[in-house]
């Protein structure tokens, strides 16, 4: 027997309804109000293959009204009731941040790397560090055709340093903090790639109770310039200590500038604008100014991302990633501001008018400090998220910046090792200068 149906049932269903067919059709409107073609006919415009299926799927996303309004708001609720972090990061003790794949990294254990089509080569029955491993000995077998020596220096994740703060399970202090990464580095070493221990330096400096620093920023996933400064010292000194060091030329001054970080992982969970100030750290940096070229950083004359000293060839040309470029480069206005800033250029802390970027406050970084401990000019290329390939991919079209140069330094975070940004390709090196064509 036919029963009518009862209106709260009418009603979950029309509101079932408008929830599945409300957003598409409300997305069509507003692309038609703007004249633009909807998104949707794209279905009918190309063939359905996996390729153009993904392509629609990101480029839905990216359009959407609704991504871009209002998940922002809901992220922000979600944060700030519940403390939920969404799928990119994780909520650590006393309000510390960390990114979810720097914390997937440590916990898992190394792949198989079967027949990825992203790294440089597949072993036979190996994993995914022994390939990696194998990528980073061919990068320093090219280099030494051209009498350029390799330095390696993975650098830690955040958990790999601060446990702890993530994990109560983790040892206070430092102690028995590990990373697979250590194993690796042990690979490298054991095929004759010279390398730069930063997990024994920052486990060491930890037990040690030097708890008056944090080495990493508590909503961010890079280091602080204390622990940015200690890095570069310990790169200095590796190379003194394999004779690679290039003779001190330069004269450098440091000089203190306070900066509010709001930290790049409130970023990624859209917790913006006065919100995320007030969630801000403040951290004194020391801008390092050559007494001839002034700020070490990367001008709008330069390719994006890269440094040539003026004036001067230098030896030392060093490639990574955005551990290289925080305090350093141009960053998003939306990472953090200088404290009282100066109208003096020179010192980073005059405002960058309109523009999305600005320094914070430059020239303050693991790259002025490795300058400034070695007393002479150097070169480098960023790629942010990029230094498994991409920043040897923009090393392979300049060859001015390989000239003359006697040792690369080549730093990465540690998760690339397993999920790095178009994996670990094979990348020619530029061609040499003058050298004739085929």
């Amino acid at each position: 027997m036919f029963r009518p149906p009862l209106k709260s049932e009418v009603a979950l269903a029309v509101c079932f309804l408008f929830i599945i067919f409300g957003a598409p059709i409300a997305q069509i409107c507003f692309q038609l109000s703007r004249g633009e073609r909807a998104q949707l006919s794209d279905l009918i415009r190309y063939p359905p293959t996996e390729k153009n299926l993904r392509q629609f799927e990101r480029t839905l996303k990216e359009q959407s009204w609704f991504e871009q309004r209002l998940r922002p708001v809901m992220q922000q609720f979600l944060f700030r009731t519940v403390k939920d972090t969404g799928s990119k990061a994780m909520m650590g003790r006393d309000g510390w941040l960390f990114y979810r794949p720097d914390s997937r990294y440590v916990v898992e254990p190394d792949r198989l790397d079967g027949h990825d089509k992203e790294t440089w080569v597949q072993p036979a029955n190996g994993t995914r560090q022994d390939s990696v491993a194998r990528a980073i000995a061919h990068f320093r077998d090219q280099l030494r055709e051209r009498g350029i020596e390799l330095l390696v220096m993975p650098v830690p994740g955040k958990p790999s340093v601060y446990p702890d703060m993530l994990w109560r399970t983790g040892s206070a202090g430092g102690k028995g903090a590990y990373s697979p990464t250590l194993e690796f580095i042990h690979k490298l070493e054991m095929q004759g790639v010279k390398t730069v221990d930063l997990f024994t330096l920052f486990s060491r400096l930890r037990e040690e109770n030097r708890s008056d620093y944090f080495y990493y920023l508590s909503r961010d996933t890079h280091w602080t310039p204390v622990g940015a400064k200690l890095a570069a010292e310990a790169a200095a000194q590796k190379l003194r200590a394999l004779g690679w060091a290039p003779k001190p030329t330069q004269e450098y001054r440091a000089s203190k500038v306070w900066v509010k970080r709001y930290g790049d992982i409130l970023e990624m969970l859209q917790y913006r604008g006065k919100q995320n100030s007030l969630m801000g750290e403040d951290v004194e940096c020391e801008q390092v100014i050559d007494n001839t070229a002034g700020l070490i950083t990367s001008s709008d004359m330069e390719r994006p991302g890269t440094y040539r000293y003026p004036g001067e060839q230098s030896s030392v040309l060093v490639l990574g990633d955005s551990f290289l470029r925080i305090y350093q480069n141009r960053e998003p206005q939306s990472l953090g501001e200088i404290v009282n800033p100066t109208a003096d250029p020179e010192r980073g802390g005059g405002r960058e008018g309109k523009t999305t970027t600005r320094l914070l406050p430059g020239s303050a970084g693991f790259l002025s400090h490795l300058a400034f401990s070695l007393r002479a000019p150097l070169d480098f290329i960023i790629s942010d998220g990029g230094a498994s390939t991409d920043v040897r991919r923009s090393l392979s079209t300049n060859p001015e910046i390989l000239e003359g140069k006697k040792v690369v330094i080549w730093e990465f975070v540690e998760r690339d090792i397993q999920l790095g940004r178009a994996g670990w390709q094979d990348v020619p090196l530029p061609p040499t200068l003058g050298a004739s064509g085929p």
